[in-house]
């Protein structure tokens, strides 16, 4: 594989690659994006592309060195500034090593949508085109699955106490693969704008007003350590994905 990565970018890439953080995109003959990675260590990161062995673990690498023409790398204020912007260019691409076949179900989305009579939609997927079709708004892609799926758990818990969740939601969407969906009824708008900011990463404001609200409400101070789980872990959230300056 060292053959091949050197014939394509060059046998002094290596030690010309900062030892920063940042992402790294190849690009096809087509000058198509097909995969985009992030780093903690940029020149120890492609080296490992450079190196990749022919066994199982190391298969993707080898496959998209081989339908790759073109490496570009970007270095980044650190890890978490790497990781929103990895974000970022996945969503822009969509790039088919990134988000095609086995490896679609690693990059999850949030959405809203506001319903009819003041009703609002909060949405997790991880195939985004069926979401908007839908008329949904979306958010992501997003790294971590297991983190983004636990926020929504987390939002839909918390806006239980705001709007009340439709049970009978179901026969609006039926079942959408891939995707859950929670409707709240006659939540007042401007949760959705604060819900929005947050999932944009423009404003943590969300959780603040959330806190303040649930204290006033009875169910919400029986529940208060399950409410205190679900507002950490949009903390975590927020603190991972959120509130970074454009790149």
């Amino acid at each position: 594989m060292s053959l091949e990565f050197d014939k394509k970018f060059g046998s002094e890439l290596g030690k010309s690659l900062p030892q920063d953080p940042g992402v790294y995109l190849f690009t096809d003959a087509t000058g198509a994006v097909i995969y985009v990675g992030k780093a903690k260590n940029l020149r120890r990161r492609l080296a490992q592309y450079r190196l990749a062995k022919r066994k199982k673990s190391q298969r993707k690498m080898r496959q998209i060195v081989k339908h790759a023409v073109n490496l570009q790398h970007q270095v980044c204020a650190d890890e978490r500034e790497a990781l929103l912007l990895e974000n970022e260019l996945i969503q822009q691409h969509k790039p088919r090593f990134n988000v095609a076949g086995a490896f679609y179900f690693l990059y999850p989305y949030l959405g809203m949508k506001r319903e009819d009579k003041g009703d609002l939609s909060l949405c997790f997927t991880t195939h985004p085109e069926v979401l908007e079709e839908l008329g949904f708004e979306l958010f992501g892609a997003f790294r971590s699955r297991t983190t983004i799926r636990a926020a929504y758990e987390g939002l839909i818990y918390l806006f239980d106490f705001l709007g009340h969740w439709d049970q009978t939601q179901r026969a609006r969407y039926g079942d959408v693969p891939h995707s859950r969906i929670a409707t709240f009824r006659q939540v007042d708008g401007s949760w959705q704008t604060l819900c929005r900011a947050l999932l944009r990463g423009e404003s943590p404001a969300l959780l603040k007003e959330l806190v303040g609200v649930l204290l006033e409400k009875p169910r919400a101070r029986q529940a208060s350590a399950e409410v205190q789980t679900h507002l950490q872990i949009l903390k975590l959230f927020a603190s991972l994905f959120q509130f970074v300056p454009a790149l």
